[in-house]
């Protein structure tokens, strides 16, 4: 008569398909949000189910290991396998919640502190659970201790040039822009400029209010940088205002005549000097011979 192999205990199948299944629906989820735009609530509560299941997974395995201990049967590689996966699982959002207590805990960054720009067009982009439009008065003092070179910019030239500059630094920088305000300078209004940015890996929304001013014969530019989820964003938002400035002041840069352009134009413009009527004789005879 041959012998019937003992069958593995059910409990270690049920514990790598949930570790399976775990592992396949936090992908999921962060594909969906990253490729398709899948809402953040819906996205998150999707990994919270993943974290859930891989914990039943884990559980399984600690009751089929202890049938498999007594009685033998087989299923330890199966066991082994969901144990490892789920902890793996398992330990992303521990990693997330250690390296998150290096950065201050804000979620919205800003230039100005007393009168940051303000959000209106995004408004309709935020939907339910996200966060609050208006700054946290809060965030300034964590803000300042850990960000201590975010401040405005002042820049020695005229609002609309300065509007036209900062416009194409954000579209350099590939962001959604949802609002374009010229500044008015007739009725004192600044020039706006909202947009809408993505993490790279994850594609977390962000929003970004950009207010280009002016105060006296110089221009000012204020940012503001927010999440639209969550208490912390590991310095992220900072992290943008930092590179949009960059960028503004490379486009600044791109427009500024060389050296070389103005010594030509102060040579000429000496000689024209000198030479006095003769000069802009000549200079109206050429102009007529063209």
């Amino acid at each position: 008569m041959l012998a019937i192999p003992e069958r593995e205990p059910s409990a270690s199948r049920w514990a790598s398909r949930a570790a399976l299944f775990s592992f396949g629906l936090i992908l999921t989820a962060a594909f969906l949000h990253r490729v398709i735009g899948m809402p953040t609530p819906i996205a998150f509560n999707l990994f919270v189910v993943g974290l859930a299941v891989a914990v039943l997974s884990i559980v399984c395995a600690l009751v089929a290991g202890a049938v498999i201990w007594h009685t033998g049967r087989p299923g330890t590689a199966r066991v082994m396998f969901a144990v490892c996966l789920s902890v793996v699982i398992l330990a992303a959002p521990l990693l997330f919640l250690v390296w998150l207590r290096d950065y201050p805990k804000v979620s919205d960054v800003t230039t100005d502190f007393n009168n940051p720009p303000v959000f209106s067009a995004v408004a309709r982009l935020r939907g339910p659970g996200s966060n609050s439009l208006t700054y946290p008065r809060k965030f300034a003092d964590e803000q300042a201790r850990a960000y201590p070179d975010i401040k405005p910019m002042v820049i020695s030239r005229s609002t609309e040039e300065v509007y036209a500059l900062v416009i194409d630094a954000v579209k350099r920088l590939h962001m959604e822009i949802e609002r374009e305000d010229a500044p008015d300078g007739s009725a004192g209004t600044p020039g706006m400029i909202e947009a809408v940015d993505r993490t790279l890996i994850m594609g977390f929304y962000d929003d970004v209010a950009i207010r280009v001013g002016e105060e006296g014969d110089v221009s000012r530019i204020d940012i503001r940088s927010a999440s639209r989820f969550g208490r912390g964003d590991m310095g992220r938002n900072a992290e943008r205002v930092r590179e949009l400035m960059k960028e503004i002041q490379a486009r600044l840069d791109s427009t500024v005549p060389t050296a070389q352009d103005a010594r030509q134009a102060g040579k000429r413009a000496k000689q024209e000097k000198a030479d006095g009527p003769k000069s802009e004789n000549r200079r109206r005879s050429r102009d007529r011979g063209q």
